[in-house]
């Protein structure tokens, strides 16, 4: 097995993996802009220079994408031009390389909702919303050939676990005593989460519930994510996960002791940001706020203007 390190974005690197599995498998391909699809064809490159691996791109015959996000789905056109691989992916992500258009034009609208909601200006808005589509619009839809919830993948030596929250479809899959963990267990982050509002199968109650998922899988060596480093102690990094969001949860209660919308619990949680860090800032915000509010420690207090208006500003206080 190899690790595949694709510059996928500038200064943005996705773990790609090569499992030299009967068929030789790959998992992720990175973004597919011809720079990323340039540095995945260096990896093997690198792995015959140094490790002298006879293997070439031509020869994947399976693909397997970890979840439906473009730094990870967005080179299956390039694999599958060089190599002929069968595409898979779990079913909650299926519609976004079946239908990508529609995904996009969906989760837009939503997004848009919720940055009204959150008391974000109009033209702001309209520049998030622009933001979020950059390199997006690039992709094209296409069929994938097989799906998967969870359980052994079949002609395989893998078992998939979904772990939903950061995306609908994440999936952590396992070799052996090797758990490749995606986006959804990190060694030094935790990534970023988004309301449920916006994508189902998002929000952080079904990212909490499913770090508790993989945190009770045994005999787990070593935990391989989608960037960053190799994880040794599996289960200490998954609490380490945990307690980060429960300080996070417990900071923005603490926030809301008086009406507060979304954009102004931004603010105090992370400052002035900018570019697309401010989209992320708003997402994550939410994702904690909803959290809360779901289970009944924040309330809407403009209870009035929300019933009288099509999509106020939504204020949040504590109980």
């Amino acid at each position: 097995m190899y690790k595949l390190p694709v510059e996928a974005f500038p200064n943005h690197v996705t773990n790609c993996y090569l499992v030299l599995t009967d068929p030789i498998t790959l998992i992720d391909a990175a973004s597919g802009q011809e720079s990323s699809n340039s540095s995945l064809l260096g990896c093997f490159e690198r792995m015959r220079n140094e490790f002298g691996e006879n293997v070439a791109l031509k020869d994947v015959k399976r693909l397997i994408l970890t979840h439906g996000h473009i730094d990870h789905f967005g080179g299956l056109h390039f694999v599958v031009e060089e190599s002929g691989a069968a595409i898979g992916i779990h079913e909650l992500d299926m519609s976004v390389i079946r239908h990508f258009n529609e995904r996009l034009v969906v989760t837009a609208k939503n997004l848009h909702i919720f940055l009204e909601r959150a008391g974000v200006g109009p033209e702001r808005v309209n520049k998030l919303l622009e933001m979020n589509k950059w390199s997006k619009d690039l992709f094209r839809a296409r069929p994938v050939d097989f799906t998967f919830d969870e359980g052994p993948l079949s002609g395989s030596p893998f078992e998939l676990f979904h772990a939903p929250g950061h995306c609908p479809g994440q999936v952590c899959i396992r070799l052996d005593d090797i758990l490749f963990t995606a986006d959804h267990v990190l060694s030094h982050i935790t990534p970023n989460q988004s309301p449920e509002f916006i994508t189902r199968y998002t929000g952080l109650g079904h990212y909490m519930s499913a770090l508790k998922k993989v945190r009770a899988l045994p005999g787990i060596r070593v935990a391989l994510g989608g960037h960053e480093d190799a994880i040794d102690n599996f289960p200490a990094r998954v609490d380490a996960s945990i307690a980060f969001h429960e300080a996070r949860l417990e900071r923005t209660l603490g926030l809301c002791n008086e009406p507060r919308t979304v954009a102004e619990v931004s603010r105090d949680l992370f400052g002035e940001r900018k570019g697309y860090h401010v989209l992320l800032a708003f997402l994550e915000t939410g994702a904690h706020m909803e959290y809360l509010y779901e289970r009944g420690h924040l309330a809407v207090v403009n209870v009035e203007e929300v019933d009288r208006q099509y999509n106020p500003v939504l204020q949040y206080q504590r109980q």
